[in-house]
């Protein structure tokens, strides 16, 4: 049986009016050189989140059956910094500003010695961390650094990095091959494309940051396996979540294209242009939309959603 909260979540999702789920186009503000504005627009997560606590940090709602939990999920709180980053840079509003500062300031309280953050935690997954979390946090330290040169967050930036590096075998959230390293939004589930990507830029801005070659080789080899395992996402007619053989929600299947176009300025490859306008064609696709959607919305209904915990806001 699916919850109700599953049902309002996919009903949110799908108009677009759920904090988890603001459409995200290509970044406006950032640079190939040095580190600038983000890659990916997080401006919505300004305007759509609605939960805080009582010093302005974003809170989130967890469910399970008829069970909610507020709780602090720390990829909530990297987006909303960056999006708040990205409208000072746009607006030079303070208010921004002071906002952007305050989320890389809990990044840093909340950070564990190890240089992870318990993200997972909240939903009682058997491994809290996450890659994701771990690159979008160190964007933002990086970010924070950059303004205010404050070796706090140089600090908290570079732990937060080597931890994501760590083998999983190790308890990080990277995966070595022989042609590589995939960085894992979930340790112990199939690798998933946006939260890879998203990792993917926290290398890019440590490497940035530091100029640290371990980095500069870390970032190249999990871009190269990217270009590589592409294939690997693609369903024939539209892309897949992960390599599980999840197929994406539309939002997801957007938000590949706008996170393969800003890679493709970091790193141009044809790879990466083939897939911007293959997915792009089938996005616009009337056919191929209602496909998707059909087809998602199946798997929806069979998966054992009311197992566990999920962030519903």
């Amino acid at each position: 049986m699916i919850s109700n909260a599953m049902i309002q979540k996919w009903l949110r999702m799908l108009r677009h009016d759920s904090v988890l789920h603001v459409e995200q186009a290509e970044g406006q503000y950032y640079s190939v050189s040095e580190i600038a504005g983000y890659y990916n627009n997080f401006c919505g997560k300004i305007q759509n989140t609605k939960n805080f606590d009582t010093a302005g940090i974003p809170q989130n709602i967890a469910s399970h059956g008829n069970d909610r939990e507020q709780v602090y999920f720390p990829i909530a709180i990297f987006q909303y910094g960056l999006g708040a980053y990205d409208l000072w840079l746009e607006t030079k509003n303070r208010d921004y500003y002071n906002t952007f500062l305050a989320m890389a300031d809990w990044a840093v309280c909340n950070q564990e010695e190890s240089g992870a953050w318990n993200t997972f935690g909240v939903l009682h997954y058997n491994n809290p961390y996450s890659s994701m979390a771990q690159g979008e946090g160190a964007s933002l330290l990086a970010r924070a650094y950059k303004e205010t040169k404050s070796q706090k967050y140089y600090v908290t930036c570079t732990k937060a990095i080597d931890f994501m590096l760590l083998p999983i075998t190790e308890g990080g959230t990277s995966e070595y091959t022989s042609t590589g390293v995939i960085l894992k939004e979930y340790p112990d589930k199939a690798p998933v494309l946006n939260g890879w990507i998203f990792s993917a830029f926290g290398l890019f801005d440590a490497w940035k940051l530091t100029g640290k070659q371990k980095y500069s080789d870390a970032w190249k080899k999990t871009s190269d396996e990217i270009k590589n395992s592409l294939c690997k996402f693609d369903a024939g007619h539209w892309s897949y979540y992960d390599m599980g053989g999840k197929l994406t929600s539309p939002f997801y299947h957007s938000l590949h294209i706008e996170l393969l176009k800003a890679l493709n300025h970091l790193s141009p490859a044809t790879e990466y242009e083939r897939y911007i306008n293959k997915w792009n064609a089938e996005k616009n696709s009337w056919i191929w939309n209602r496909v998707a959607f059909v087809r998602k919305a199946v798997q929806k209904i069979t998966e054992k959603q009311t197992q566990e915990w999920v962030m519903v806001s």
